[in-house]
């Protein structure tokens, strides 16, 4: 997750040295990225049916080989055209191949009764690579060129990560639908709340990734539109990435004790609160506490989430069932991003798109609150009764396939 987010991150830092050296615009640049999210987002359906039929460590060796292959050849990089098929193109299928969905689905194998937990350490990794390859990237790029600074980070997750991938325990076995599936058809209605419940957070899912990536990407200009220096500017991504890696830890040890739903209210609500103070901020000091809100409500939300849509899925179906909710996801973000460098252009300010995005969260807050009876149903983001299964309770873990033998 460090590697495959540190280096799909690492292209917006990486942006204004290309359009120093090869002329191309900012804008151009922006609408190549947004390109690399909507493929991403495109590609996960094919992602998710190659992680059930081949598992997903091969997925993730697959994507992390194409990853590498793209760094690779963007050091020799020199028209646009090679840009964005090099970026646009096999950068996000190396992307969609290696990162959260096959990642989540490997996880969730190993950890089925502790999925949320297990989820929250495995996604800090996004927040590592923000704060670990992003500036080391920039670095290399204004002291060696951008040529070096793909290079290293391609040979650098060649080196370092695809050994790794190898050395990792296989995923067992995946269980069969039989084995997996409820003892007693369920009641038509507790079925349909099931459904009802992971369509919400699929829409939820959707509503949470529509300002994630574009207030990342504006951030840095937007505190220099409000009197902030292009220093201090450019270092509030990574303050954003270092509250987002406390608030994953604090989240981790949190839904030990409390109900991922509780967590995701918390989340949306401070999502709100962040975007509305950086709306109308007067400041760079209110700037700032905007960035550390956002920070901390951001990408915390990503493994509560996918604990509560797959709370209930077949081992042999979590790469199709998170696919699904990652295709909503990343065509949102590339809306989002879209949408950000529209409206700037159109008035010059982020303004605007801020103050209408905040609704977005705030939406996802009053949809999950609506949804409580479903949600209690499909166990998703709330604490189930305990079942009974051949006279065994089965665990009352909110994140747990609560069929009996699965470990």
């Amino acid at each position: 997750m460090t590697a495959a987010f540190g280096v799909n991150f690492a292209a917006g830092a990486l942006f204004p040295f290309l359009a120093a050296e090869h002329g191309w615009n900012v804008a151009t640049l922006g609408a190549v990225a947004g390109l690399n999210t909507a493929l991403t987002g495109l590609l996960q359906p094919l992602v998710g049916r190659a992680v059930d039929a081949w598992g997903a460590r091969r997925v993730l060796l697959t994507g992390m080989a194409l990853l590498v292959a793209a760094q690779l050849l963007l050091s020799l990089t020199s028209q646009l055209w090679q840009f964005v098929l090099a970026y646009g193109v096999l950068g996000a299928a190396g992307f969609a191949a290696s990162s959260t969905p096959p990642v989540s689905a490997l996880v969730s194998r190993w950890f089925p009764r502790r999925k949320a937990t297990a989820l929250t350490v495995i996604t800090a990794g996004i927040n590592l690579g923000q704060l670990l390859v992003v500036p080391a990237a920039a670095f290399l790029a204004g002291a060696e060129g951008v040529p070096m600074a793909y290079t290293v980070m391609g040979t650098g997750a060649a080196v370092l990560v695809v050994p790794l991938l190898l050395a990792i325990p296989t995923e067992p076995p995946a269980v069969s639908a039989p084995a997996v599936s409820a003892p007693a058809a369920p009641a038509k209605a507790a079925g349909e709340a099931t459904r009802s419940g992971s369509l919400t957070l699929t829409i939820t899912f959707g509503l949470h990734a529509l300002s994630l990536y574009m207030v990342m990407l504006a951030l840095p200009q937007y505190a220099i539109d409000h009197g902030a220096t292009p220093a201090a500017g450019g270092n509030l991504p990574a303050l954003a990435a270092a509250a987002s890696l406390t608030s994953m830890i604090a989240t981790g040890v949190l839904v030990r004790r409390a109900a991922p739903r509780s967590l995701l209210y918390a989340l949306h609500a401070l999502r709100t609160l962040a975007l509305f103070l950086l709306a109308f901020a007067p400041s760079p000091a209110v700037v700032l506490a905007g960035t550390l809100l956002f920070g901390l409500s951001s990408f915390a939300t990503i493994p509560l989430t996918v604990a509560a849509l797959t709370a209930k899925t077949p081992a042999t179906q979590l790469g199709r069932s998170m696919a699904r909710a990652w295709l909503v996801h990343q065509s949102a973000a590339a809306l989002g991003v879209a949408a950000g460098g529209a409206v700037h252009a159109w008035t010059g300010s982020y303004t605007p798109l801020l103050a209408g995005i905040a609704a977005a969260p705030l939406l996802a807050l009053v949809l999950l609150l609506r949804n409580r009876t479903a949600d209690s149903h499909d166990g998703a983001v709330a604490r189930p009764a305990p079942t009974q299964t051949s006279g065994t309770p089965v665990p009352d873990l909110p994140t747990s396939l609560t069929t009996k033998g699965m470990s």
